[in-house]
C-alpha cells in the first residue's frame, strides 16, 4: 500500500518550479504520452482551444522541451525528458542562486544604512552561529577567500563546505592551508582533492595556526583563544589593523607551506620517474610534517614512511631529509 501511494505522488508532481503554467505542464505530459502530435489534435484530447495549446507549444518550445516537426509548424515532438529537464533544472538553480546573491546583497546594504557602527571585534558563540557565519562569509564574498583549515573541529569532525563549490563556480578564489592533521584521513584527503579539482588553490604546512577564515580581505573569523581555542567561540574581525595582522599572517604561512599540485608533479626530463605515494611523501616532508604525521596523513604505517624516506635519500645521494628536499625540488620531483 505504501508503494502504491508513492508511486501516484511521483507520477502528479507538479513541474510548476521550473515555469510551467497548467496548460503547459498538461499539453507537455499529453506529448510525452503522444511523443509527437499536432496542436489541434491535443486541444481536441484535452477538450480546450487550439490557440491555448499553440501558445503553450510556443511556450515549451522556447524552455527547449520540445520542437517543431515540420516546416509548417503543425507538428510538435517533444525532446526527451532526460535530456531537456535537467538542463533546464540547471538554469533554474543558477537563476536561484543568482536570486540569492542579489538577496544577500540587499540585505547587506539595507543593514549598512539601518544598523548602528559595528564593532571591529565581534564574539560568535555557539556551533550554529559559528557555522551560519562561515557561511554567509563566503556567500557574500565577490573576490577572494582565505582559509587556514586546523583541528579542533565541532563533534564529528570537519564538515563539509558545499558553499565553497557555489563560490568557486562563481569566480571567487580560494587559498587554503591545510594542517596535517587537518588530511588525517582519507574522507578528508578525498575531499582536499575535491575542492582543488574544482579550482582551490591549496597548500599544507605542519604546523599552520590560527584557523582562520577571511573574504575579500575585509572580514575575519578566527578562534577566540589561540592557546586553547574552542571550534564554538569563534571572533569576527573586520577591518583594521588587526585584520591586516591575520592578512600578514597567512600570507607568510602560505609561503612555508608546500603546494598540494607539487604531490602529484612529473618528474623533469631525462629524470626517473618516481610514484605517486613517493611524491605525496616527500611534498609532506618538504612541509615540515614528521615520520608519524605523514603516516597519519596518507594512512600508511610509521615504519612504511621511513622506510620509503630512506630509499629516497638514497636515490638523491643525501643523508639529510633537508638535503632530500633540497634535491627532490631540483630534480622536479616536488616544486618548490
Amino acid at each position: 500500500m505504501t508503494l502504491s501511494v508513492e508511486t501516484s505522488a511521483v507520477e502528479t508532481l507538479s513541474l510548476e518550479p521550473l515555469g510551467l503554467s497548467v496548460i503547459e505542464e498538461e499539453v507537455y505530459r499529453r506529448l510525452i504520452d503522444r511523443g509527437m502530435a499536432a496542436a489541434r489534435d491535443i486541444a481536441r484530447e484535452l477538450g480546450t482551444r487550439p490557440d491555448e495549446v499553440a501558445t503553450a507549444l510556443d511556450s515549451l518550445t522556447a524552455l527547449g522541451l520540445v520542437h517543431r516537426e515540420d516546416f509548417g509548424g503543425l507538428r510538435f515532438r517533444v525532446i526527451p525528458p532526460d535530456v531537456a529537464l535537467p538542463e533546464l533544472i540547471g538554469q533554474r538553480r543558477r537563476a536561484l542562486n543568482r536570486l540569492q546573491a542579489e538577496a544577500d546583497r540587499l540585505r547587506e546594504e539595507a543593514a549598512r544604512r539601518t544598523s548602528p557602527p559595528t564593532q571591529v571585534v565581534e564574539p560568535v558563540i555557539g556551533a550554529a552561529a559559528v557555522l551560519a557565519v562561515v557561511t554567509q562569509m563566503q556567500r557574500a564574498a565577490r573576490e577572494e577567500v582565505l582559509m587556514v583549515d586546523a583541528p579542533p573541529y565541532f563533534v564529528g569532525g570537519s564538515q563539509p563546505n558545499e558553499s565553497e563549490f557555489i563560490a568557486l563556480a562563481a569566480g571567487v578564489s580560494y587559498r587554503v592551508i591545510y594542517h596535517s592533521d587537518a588530511l588525517a584521513g582519507d574522507e578528508a584527503r578525498a575531499a582536499m582533492r575535491q575542492y582543488v579539482d574544482a579550482g582551490e588553490q591549496a597548500r599544507v604546512h605542519a604546523q599552520v595556526w590560527p584557523k582562520l577564515l577571511v573574504a575579500d580581505r575585509s572580514v575575519a573569523l578566527v578562534p577566540e583563544s589561540a592557546t586553547d581555542p574552542d571550534p564554538e567561540r569563534r571572533l569576527l574581525v573586520r577591518s583594521s589593523s588587526l585584520l591586516d595582522l591575520l592578512l600578514v599572517r597567512f600570507e607568510q604561512m602560505w609561503e612555508r607551506a608546500t603546494p598540494v599540485e607539487s604531490l602529484a608533479r612529473t618528474a623533469a626530463p631525462g629524470e626517473p620517474e618516481i610514484s605517486d605515494r613517493d611524491r605525496e611523501i616527500l611534498g609532506l616532508m618538504a612541509a615540515g610534517l614528521k615520520d608519524r604525521a605523514i603516516a597519519r596523513s596518507l594512512g600508511i604505517t610509521e615504519r612504511t614512511v621511513g622506510r620509503r624516506i630512506n630509499e629516497l635519500m638514497r636515490r638523491l645521494d643525501t643523508e639529510t631529509r633537508f638535503g632530500a628536499g633540497v634535491r627532490a625540488v631540483q630534480r622536479g620531483w616536488v616544486s618548490g
